[in-house]
């Protein structure tokens, strides 16, 4: 068994606005899931695309737009979303305040962009 010690947030190289820690994934050995905590600025965006496999949404504080299938869904604090397989989703901060959430996928953190998601808008 080993312990670690959770790292700070780090500036997403691809994503303006957004910082994100793994709470668990493949830098604690897991190769099979990943939880990560994720601070979104206003007016940050994640483009539409899909996952092969399920993925949660956690909001911790704020108000983030959550768009799933053709419906945007509010999700405020304290709420948690279900984005089934393959069904396309998107992300926006739209409230002046920023969004502290979680996100999970039973998937490798390394390998989840780049082979179980497929984006349907540019990244």
């Amino acid at each position: 068994m080993s312990v670690f010690h959770i790292q700070d947030f780090r500036d997403s190289p691809t994503r303006p606005g957004l910082r994100t820690r793994d709470l668990a994934g493949t830098i604690h050995g897991f190769d099979s899931l990943f939880v990560t905590e994720n601070e979104i600025s206003h007016g940050s965006a994640i483009p539409l695309h899909t996952h092969l496999v399920e993925e949660a949404w956690v909001v911790l504080e704020g108000e983030l737009a959550l768009r799933v299938g053709d419906e945007w869904l509010i999700l405020a604090k304290g709420q948690v979303a279900r984005v089934p397989p393959g069904v396309p989703h998107a992300v926006r901060v739209d409230a002046s305040e920023p969004v502290r959430a979680i996100t999970a996928a039973p998937w490798s953190r390394d390998t989840f962009h780049a082979e179980a998601t497929t984006y349907i808008e540019e990244p």
